[in-house]
């Protein structure tokens, strides 16, 4: 899916550099898949605080979608995860 995906509609936007960065990081890596606020950041080099504004900024640009999932952590207590995607607008739209 991410061959499909082009990253100039967020060159017109207003969007910050870290949105940015993790906005190319959805496109290249995610292959429009589910991924966590966690593998986000470590890839764009950035703490999980650090990721989130920028995560919540493509959301509602209409970029990016999100989902809360109450799950299993790391620690062995269920805990709230978020995950992120590229929005099927931005995909479909980029493959037109």
């Amino acid at each position: 899916m991410s061959t499909h995906t082009h990253i100039a509609p967020a060159l017109a936007e207003g969007i910050s550099d870290r949105a940015f960065r993790l906005y190319c990081y959805l496109v290249l890596e995610s292959d429009g898949g589910w991924v966590t606020v966690q593998d986000a950041a470590d890839a764009c080099n950035l703490t999980n605080h650090q990721a989130r504004e920028p995560l919540s900024e493509l959301r509602k640009e209409g970029m990016a979608e999100s989902r809360r999932v109450y799950e299993m952590g790391s620690h062995g207590r269920k805990t709230w995860h978020t995950y992120f995607r590229l929005s099927q607008e931005t995909v479909s739209g980029a493959a037109a």
